[in-house]
């Protein structure tokens, strides 16, 4: 989580930009994202000049278009020293003719001098790949203050957290992307990063994978949130749980763990997008997680342009593609085993569905995949959609299904969604063979990080279905891969509840703000750290915290006004009268205090020692406290008043200025930004804690649950059989509840009652248990499939119902005799 000062700066870079003209989000953050690289070029450079290699920077010379060098009148060759591109230089001289006729076409050139200058597979900056190739910037000529702002802005954020954090940095980059409240391009949006890493949780992808590292895609990627956010997964689960922090929407901070020396990120990860802009911005946001050059490319990955030789390569898809609607056929891709063709034509052009019939091709067999998917896809009744479900329920193996609430993808769309968990297997689908997926896992999310309406508050510390279904998914995967201990299965449905513990911490930046008060911390600097951590005397609990500093800070200030006090008496004393002495003393007191707060809070505007900007919980302390040492200085006068003593010679004014810094040191020590935390491990409860308010109607307590392929409804005959018309009077199980094998071969051989795509024909669905996904037209929508659960506390007694009838019988009689008497008919 970002300190409210770095947010602030963030939104202001994003702003400058959007006064400046730039109304399309993507281009705005395009053009920032081009400032960050320029400052972590220098970053890369170094390492290049480290290992012997030359310089990105410095004179080169210019060459034609036919790679001839230009030359001056007098024979010389022209030359441009590009040291001005480096970011030092441009910060200091941020001009629009630097940037347009300097900066971007050497920009544009740099992938080609590359490649001339010392090729190398492990470099880094080898591997830019043809991403600045149009590469331009795009800021109105006229809007100079707005560069000087922008490049002052960048390099302020760089130095303030101490150079490039990449904790820090991906933050800053993030918090960037979500200034962005409307859709883009074909529907692009950013998916909530905590259903992001619900998905990765719940796949777990290891780094390494059969010895080699773990090959990862979005095919779809966006911003690229999915593969940056595998990386970051990949390095909690290697921080100790001692130092890891994880916000209340699972936010990991404190990722000191490294990755296995064996292990180079930049093999793992593959991205892919049609929008150029948005594939720029990937790249930047996952070189700001500290990869180097990530393989993200310009690619639709429905389209004749995906490479065939993709297919079986990838371990893991995570994906939430943009669901358009239909595809041109002209452009779809015309690999079969991408797409289901109908003789010459392609059984949909729906992306929704060519989607995920893409990513089932492009897993080796055995790679897993979590992707969103609109819920038309589990109950559409079109052949394209059938067929899919068939597909992943015959030949692959399904493994759970997760139920997104309506509302989790505001602002941007309504859409009610899902999520399909499933495994690449492959088996062919033949009549009789029984479904390659016996069961499905459900979870219903009724609750999660934020509200479900347009506007997204926080629900911080409240309950998060995605952490109950995330611990009970991994025990049905278990099962699923054939454990046999005990209990697993009735865990990964059962009606209790898993849950972190909440609290609230208050943390702080260590930048420079921060050590001017306090430059004891130095060697903290760039890091975000809780309070009750910098300053190991303060308790964690914020509350807590500020009546410690509270109680500190009054013995300071007390030992001030009770010398105010005497000063104030020996003053009034010099009056004769009595009331005279009190009145005196007592004008004399409030100057004093005054003269304290004045002074104070000239100090506070000259040094800035306390945030007057944001939450203000420092100030705030201090002219409460203040305020009530005042008021004890008042009463205490009067007490001074009865002192027979002789009173002291009245003093100066002035306050030491050292005793002015240690209180405002005092009180600094409350400045920061309040933050949710929740605990690493879960807690089991016996069932789902009190139900927030916001509901109409408390959601049912039945979150999981387990749903059969297919099963045989239970009669105790087969039917009749084909050959003798007889009935055959044997019952179709076993008294352990197991179908008959010979049922089955019955139904087989005799019967004929399966399909060549391993389906029961339309003529013998009704032998199948209804409950069964089978027998729902493989309707895959947890609605269909979810248990009913009476509770009696919900339904009114039956008495009750009964009295309640025979009043409105007794009512709706004597209505009618009334009707009767009125047309002249009865008694």
């Amino acid at each position: 989580m970002l300190s409210p000062q770095l947010r602030s700066k963030v939104h202001s870079l994003w702003t400058m930009f959007w006064a400046a003209g730039m109304t399309n989000p993507l281009v705005a953050i395009e053009q920032i994202t081009y400032l960050l690289f320029l400052r972590q070029l220098e970053h890369f450079d170094q390492k290049r000049v480290e290992d012997g290699k030359p310089t990105i920077y410095g004179l080169r010379e210019v060459k034609d278009s036919q790679g001839h060098v230009l030359k001056n009148d007098d024979d010389t060759p022209v030359t441009i020293d590009y040291d001005v591109c480096r970011w030092e230089y441009i910060r200091q001289n941020p001009t629009f003719e630097l940037f347009n006729d300097t900066v971007f076409p050497w920009l544009r050139q740099l992938e080609k001098w590359l490649k001339e200058n010392n090729p190398s597979n492990h470099d880094p900056l080898e591997k830019i790949t043809g991403r600045l190739d149009d590469a331009y910037f795009v800021l109105d000529p006229n809007k100079t203050d707005t560069l000087t702002r922008a490049v002052q802005a960048i390099h302020e954020l760089f130095n303030q957290i101490g150079g490039a954090n990449a904790d820090i940095m991906g933050d800053i980059f993030e918090y960037l992307l979500g200034e962005i409240q409307t859709a883009g391009k074909n529907g692009q949006f950013r998916t909530p990063r905590h259903i992001i890493r619900f998905m990765i949780e719940v796949l777990d992808p290891p780094p390494i994978t059969n010895g080699r590292p773990t090959r990862i895609l979005d095919p779809a990627c966006g911003t690229g949130g999915f593969l940056v956010n595998t990386l970051i997964h990949w390095k909690k689960n290697k921080t100790d749980k001692e130092l890891l922090r994880l916000e209340w929407d699972g936010t990991p901070h404190r990722l000191f763990a490294t990755l296995p020396e064996e292990l180079d990120p930049n093999e793992c990860f593959f991205g892919y997008d049609n929008d150029r802009t948005m594939v720029r911005i990937a790249w930047m946001n996952m070189i700001l997680h500290d990869l180097d050059f990530p393989k993200i490319d310009q690619l639709d990955s429905l389209s004749k342009r995906m490479p065939d030789d993709l297919s079986d390569t990838f371990d893991f898809v995570l994906a939430n593609p943009p669901y358009t609607g239909t595809v041109d056929q002209g452009d779809l891709s015309t690999n079969r085993n991408r797409v289901e063709f109908k003789g010459k034509k392609p059984l949909t052009t729906k992306s929704e569905l060519l989607y995920v019939w893409m990513m089932l091709d492009l897993l080796r067999v055995g790679g897993r995949c979590a992707v969103v998917v609109p819920d038309g896809v589990l109950f559409g009744s079109t052949n394209a959609h059938k067929e899919l479900r068939r597909k992943l329920l015959f030949e692959h193996t399904l493994e759970g299904v997760v139920s997104l609430p309506g509302g989790v993808f505001n602002p941007y769309s309504g859409v009610k969604t899902s999520i399909l968990i499933f495994q690449k297997v492959g088996d062919e689908a033949l009549a009789g063979r029984e479904p390659r997926t016996k069961e499905v896992w459900f979870y219903e999310i009724a609750e999660e990080a934020f509200t479900l309406d347009q506007k997204r508050n926080k629900r911080q510390g409240q309950n998060n279905d995605l952490y109950d279904a995330s611990e009970k998914f991994q025990k049905w995967f278990e099962v699923l891969q054939g454990s046999d201990i005990a209990g697993l299965r009735e865990a990964a449905e059962a009606t209790t509840y898993h849950q972190p513990e909440y609290w609230r911490e208050r943390w702080r930046v260590i930048d420079d703000d921060f050590l001017l008060i306090f430059p004891e911390e130095e060697s903290q600097k760039g890091h975000a750290l809780g309070l009750h951590e910098i300053f190991a005397d303060l308790p964690r609990d914020p509350e807590e915290m500020t009546e410690v500093v509270c109680t500190e800070g009054r013995a300071l200030i007390d030992a001030l006004t009770s010398q105010f006090v005497k000063h104030a008496w020996a003053t009034g004393a010099k009056a004769k009268a009595k009331a005279k002495k009190r009145e005196n003393a007592a004008k004399e007191l409030n100057k004093r205090l005054r003269k304290l707060t004045s002074d104070l809070n000239k100090q506070i505007r000259e040094k800035k020692v306390l945030d007057r900007e944001y939450d203000e919980f420092g100030y705030k302390a201090l002219k409460q406290t203040l305020d009530a040492a005042s008021e004890d200085a008042r009463a205490n006068l009067e007490t001074a008043s009865k002192d027979k003593s002789k009173p002291e010679e009245p003093q100066d004014y002035d306050v030491a200025e050292e005793s002015l810094n240690g209180i405002l040191k005092c009180f600094a020590r409350l400045d920061g930004y309040d933050i949710w935390l929740r605990s690493v491990d879960v807690t089991t409860h016996d069932e789902k804690p009190q139900k927030s308010t916001e509901h109409e109607e408390a959601p049912s307590d039945v979150l999981a649950w387990i749903t059969p392929v297919r099963a045989w409804a239970k009669l105790d005959t087969w039917g009749a059989d084909p050959e003798t018309e007889k009935e055959i009077k044997k019952p179709t199980h076993d008294d352990d509840g197991l179908v008959d094998p010979e049922y089955l071969k019955f139904l087989i051989e005799k019967l004929e009652a399966f399909n060549d795509d391993g389906t029961v024909k339309d003529d013998f669905v009704e032998l199948l248990d209804p409950d069964c996904i089978e027998a729902a037209d493989l309707n895959l929508s947890a609605g269909r499939h979810k248990p009913f659960v009476y509770d009696p506390e919900d339904f009114r007694p039956p008495s009750e119902l009964i009295e309640e009838l025979d009043n409105v019988h007794k009512r709706i009689g004597d209505k009618l005799s009334d009707l009767l008497k009125m047309v002249g008919g009865g008694a």
